[in-house]
């Protein structure tokens, strides 16, 4: 028997096919009692392999794979830690091997770490093959020596006997060690689970060196796969197998070294944490109740609090958080108004952490913190997304660069991302590929099978060639394994000792380190994860509130009122585009349904708007037209399901129920809600013999204590987290109050957050002129970089033209400030030409209309453009210092007039910003055809048979129960957008011309809002699109 000492994974990174449950699976297939995983310089899958091995009945060996340099030369090693020591050691080492540039390992640095390990000398492509392969034993003998000088359990590696020559090199090479009284080691290096994987491997080979497989470059190694305990036999000699069993004994990491713990608050008044988060905890509940009497609930409800965070030793863990977001305060940085469950705890509230009263709003503290289930709080916090890395940098400094980390998390290689990069390695070409690429369905997760399956046209794309189907064979062996590494969005931990000593850390960019180790296994080494989450909506509404502020409309976003008219008749006419959370059609549907009257319709609108809780939409609807049909299961119950019509929707509903019913503490109760979410059957029988018979106790009938589990049963699989559904009903309604109340600002802010998108700009420019708010056109002597307010309009910005980037836009507003405004199209374009922005640039300003204000259409200015750089580099003057001119020096030249084709002019102007800005083609065509013809605005709230203009934007096909194929259109005209449904006999008819892009004469009868069954469709042939 022998055990697998050099095994790696996929986590290094493109050069192992191997993951760590078909590492296991290969031991147990090939009867290894043990087995080692030896990553390069990472220890990424270690955690998962320790776990994965002891489920299996296998020894987890923990090892990893390093080079040290010596002069010119490298040598390379395996180190198998002995003991928890050992373990550590690797940890450190492997941080300081991915955290400090440039680091190369010495020999004397190497033996600082291995201590505890087993050294075994791994020569791969390194000096130790060269001197085996050409027999240099003096130079061999010289550096074993010093290595069994170096480490004190130093082993001596015989590999690739599979190869003829090595195995004849080898015979040497242990009669050499036996001679120095080295002991060898059998070694077979293990990158791929069978000896047919060959071709898998060498393509994964190619994709990380970004080469073809014909490449002569290409460096693989052939047949280091999972071999057998009989193929050893044959290879290897049995002196060195039994040697990696007696290694294999040596290794006992048991993983029982202390956790981390949080670190330890400094408040500079010395007193304890705990003292300190009960005076700030007291203080701040007087600032929240106006510095008046503060109500029993409030004081008894914090005492409840304090005692278990300070039984449980989270006082830190809040103190931390208090701190952080006190920084983020002075700094002016808007905090949001909670996230998740943190919101149902009151210390949390006077802490400023959160800013939903949870007792106003009936929020559970021990949904956030069970005192009967130890396990780590998780606060998460939102932040603007442009400052939220201050917040980190702050805690960063604070603590220290070894104490704080990011959470590393690993991009695969998706079912696109395998096929480009497998394509690429086969030389496939590139449009075959796109078109390949183009087929697989957008959708969450989706794999290659997915694709097969689902769409016809990429399965007979594959089968269409050998060369695809090869394609598609090696990219299915391949998807699913890590690609590069990445950061959590948010996770940051902190860690009172240094982190290294539980998990190694790597750079994965530049500044703060992450840890090696993914999300899942913090909580097990007492590492705990704070969110810092960055927050787009959290932004804009921090920019609107400043730009109030600063023209003398001050307002306190966390005091508005929560019942403003103006709010809501803006969600009740479903105004709702770029409202948090309020946004998406589905939503928009929920809401002409529901017609939120107050806050907590927000709220409960939020929690419905999920895949399971939107079963209950019809019911909950009928029941508020409709009080009398409301069953509140018992009267006892009616307090508790009052505000959601008797039906279970939040989480802490069902706690409560249990709660009251069958005399459940709010932590059991909470239990229960876990164990039914994660279907622990054993659990669950448990906790329904305990349900029913404290429901007896307290009077209740048996039939009804089973029928109200039968319901706690199947709500709580989908119930929802009121906290957070409040939460972020708080940011929703934020962001309605600014649109109603200050639209310009709102839009303002919006449109700036998506600079670049030409989609979301087009949207949210849409919204805007529909609420009568007008968008100049960008103008060289008007705009900034960024979207402003300018006489009760918005001013369209130079960012927003496509490849006028910040450098051109900064250089056009520097020149502007530096000599005033340009005077006119020739002095614009010399004093651009003089700063080097060249014809290409200019003519992007032209079609967008940034030169308008010069008098002369665009095709003119166009036609003048060469005549105007000429005159450009005529009147200025070169200085060592500085770019001047001289306008005297000759005459500005002619303009070219020429008559503007006004169709050309829009196709341009929605070439360089991706829409249509200063009119719309529709205008113009309604204008040609009838006057009279309504726009989509206009037919909002009309029923009945209506006649318009419009252009498709997008279609969907969709098969009929009988097979016939229907379309859905999402249309619009320069007013809005609006759903055509084309039946089969339409749809037959027309199908040529219900493309993308296409402008159409409809007629139909509208029925419900936004949408018309088509009738009549006729394509209209706008004006000729010519180069004039």
């Amino acid at each position: 028997m022998s055990v697998a000492l050099h095994v790696r994974s996929s986590y290094t990174l493109l050069q192992s096919t191997l993951t760590i449950p078909q590492i296991v699976e290969c031991a147990k297939k090939h009867g290894y009692k043990a087995v080692a995983l030896t990553d390069k310089q990472v220890l990424h899958g270690a955690m998962q392999f320790y776990h994965a091995c002891k489920e299996a009945a296998i020894k987890p060996i923990l090892g990893m794979e390093v080079d040290v340099v010596e002069g010119e030369n490298i040598f390379g090693f395996v180190l198998l830690a002995k003991n928890d020591d050992g373990y550590k050691d690797l940890m450190k080492l492997s941080t300081l091997l991915n955290t400090e540039q440039h680091v190369s390992l010495s020999l004397e640095e190497l033996m600082l770490y291995t201590k505890h390990c087993v050294v075994i000398t791994n020569g791969d492509q390194n000096k130790m093959e060269t001197m085996l392969l050409k027999e240099d034993w003096e130079e061999m003998k010289l550096f074993l020596a010093q290595c069994n000088s170096y480490f004190s359990d130093f082993y001596v590696s015989i590999a690739r006997n599979d190869s003829p020559l090595l195995k004849q090199k080898n015979v040497q090479l242990k009669r050499l060690c036996k001679s120095m009284e080295i002991k060898t080691v059998a070694l077979s290096r293990i990158y791929t689970a069978d000896a047919q994987d060959d071709l898998i491997f060498k393509t994964l080979c190619a994709i990380k060196q970004g080469v073809s497989l014909e490449d002569k470059m290409l460096n693989y190694s052939p047949r280091r796969y999972f071999r057998s305990q009989e193929e050893m036999e044959q290879l290897y000699d049995s002196d060195d197998l039994m040697m990696s069993n007696m290694i294999s004994d040596m290794c006992n990491v048991t993983m029982s070294f202390p956790k981390a713990q949080l670190p330890k608050f400094k408040n500079r008044y010395g007193v304890s944490s705990d003292e300190f988060l009960k005076n700030l905890c007291h203080k701040g509940l007087e600032k929240r109740m106006g510095f008046k009497q503060i109500p029993q609930v409030y004081q008894k409800r914090l005492s409840y609090e304090l005692d278990i965070i300070i039984r449980m030793g989270f006082a830190d863990y809040f103190l931390i958080v208090w701190d952080f977001i006190r920084f983020a305060k002075t700094k002016n940085i808007y905090i949001g108004p909670g996230r998740g469950s943190a919101a149902g705890s009151l210390v949390s509230y006077c802490l400023g952490i959160t800013h939903a009263d949870p007792i106003r709003y009936h929020l559970l503290f021990e949904r956030f913190l069970n005192p009967e289930r130890v396990s780590m709080p998780d606060i998460d916090t939102d932040f603007p997304d442009d400052r939220r890395e201050e917040v980190i940098q702050y805690v960063y400094e604070l603590y220290g660069k070894h104490h704080v980390a990011h959470i590393i998390t690993f991009n695969t290689l998706g079912a696109k991302q395998v096929l480009r990069d497998v394509g690429k390695a086969m030389m496939v070409p590139i449009r075959q590929i796109d078109s390949l690429c183009r087929l697989v369905p957008n959708k969450l997760k989706v794999t290659l099978q997915d694709a097969y399956d689902d769409e016809p046209r990429f399965k007979q794309m594959i089968n269409s060639s050998e060369t695809l189907k090869k394609l598609f064979a090696i990219s299915q062996r391949l998807e699913g394994l890590p690609r590069h590494s990445s950061l959590h969005a948010a996770g940051i931990i902190l860690s009172r000792e240094q982190i290294e000593e539980v998990c190694p850390l790597i750079d994965v960019d530049e500044g703060i380190c992450a840890t090696q180790f993914t999300m899942e296994y913090m909580e097990e080494l007492g590492l705990i994860k704070m969110d810092f989450l960055g927050l787009r909506n959290l932004t804009i509404i921090d920019e609107i509130v400043s730009q109030l502020h600063k023209n003398g409309h001050a307002i306190d976003i966390m005091k508005i009122p929560l019942n403003d008219k103006k709010t809501f008749d803006l969600i009740q006419s479903v105004d709702t585009m770029g409202v948090f959370q309020l946004e998406s059609e589905g939503m928009k549907s929920l809401i002409r349904k529901i017609k939120p009257r107050n806050f907590e319709d927000i709220v409960t609108t939020i929690a419905l708007f999920r895949p399971g809780p939107m079963e209950n939409i019809p019911e909950y609807l009928k029941r508020r037209e409709h009080p009398d049909t409301i069953d509140y299961i018992h009267p006892d119950f009616k307090d508790i399901l009052e505000n959601t019509y008797g039906i279970m929707i939040y989480q802490e509903q069902i706690m409560q129920i249990a709660q009251r019913m069958a005399g459940f503490s709010l932590g059991k109760a909470d239990n229960l809600r876990k164990a039914i979410s994660k279907k622990k059957g054993d659990q669950l029988q448990s906790f329904r013999k305990e349900f029913v018979e404290g429901s007896i106790k307290k009077g209740y009938e048996k039939t009804l204590a089973e029928h109200v589990y039968e319901l706690i049963m199947k709500f709580a699989n989908y119930g929802f987290n009121r906290s957070h559904s409040v939460a972020y009903g708080m940011i929703a309604y934020q962001m309605a109050y600014l649109k109603a109340n200050a639209p310009q600002y709102f839009f303002r802010s919006l449109l700036n957050s998506v600079i670049g998108s030409e989609i979301k700009t087009s949207e949210y420019i849409f919204e805007a002129k529909k609420r009568k708010l007008t968008v100049l056109p960008p103008s060289v002597n008007k705009s900034s970089s960024l979207y402003e307010i300018e006489q009760n309009c918005l001013r369209f910005p130079l960012q927003g033209i496509k490849g006028i980037g910040s450098a051109v836009s900064t250089q056009i507003l520097k020149e502007r400030e530096k000599r005033g405004e340009f005077k006119d199209f020739f002095d614009f374009t010399a004093r651009m030409c003089g700063n080097k922005i060249g014809k290409k640039t200019i003519e992007l300003l032209i079609w967008a209309g940034a030169l308008d204000e010069f008098h002369m259409n665009r095709t003119s200015l166009s036609a003048s453009l060469d005549d105007a750089i000429r005159y450009g580099d005529l009147v200025k003057i070169e200085d060592e210092d500085q770019m001047l001119f001289d306008f005297t020096i000759v005459s500005k030249p002619a303009t070219t007039s020429l008559k503007e084709n006004n169709a050309w002019k829009l196709e341009k102007e929605k070439e360089v910003l991706g829409f249509y800005l200063s009119a719309h083609p529709i205008s113009m065509l309604r204008e040609r055809i009838n006057p009279n013809l309504r726009t989509f605005a206009s037919l909002q709230i009309y029923r009945g048979y209506a006649a318009f203009i419009c252009v498709i934007e997008r279609t969907r096909q969709h098969r009929t129960k009988r097979g016939d194929l229907m379309l859905f259109v999402v249309a619009a005209d320069e007013t809005m957008k609006f759903d055509l449904v084309c039946m089969p006999d339409i749809y037959a008819i027309h199908q040529k011309d219900l493309m993308k892009g296409n402008y159409l004469y409809v007629e139909g009868k509208i029925e419900k809002e936004g949408s018309c069954l088509v009738k009549k469709i006729t394509k209209i042939e706008k004006e000729e699109n010519i180069n004039p």
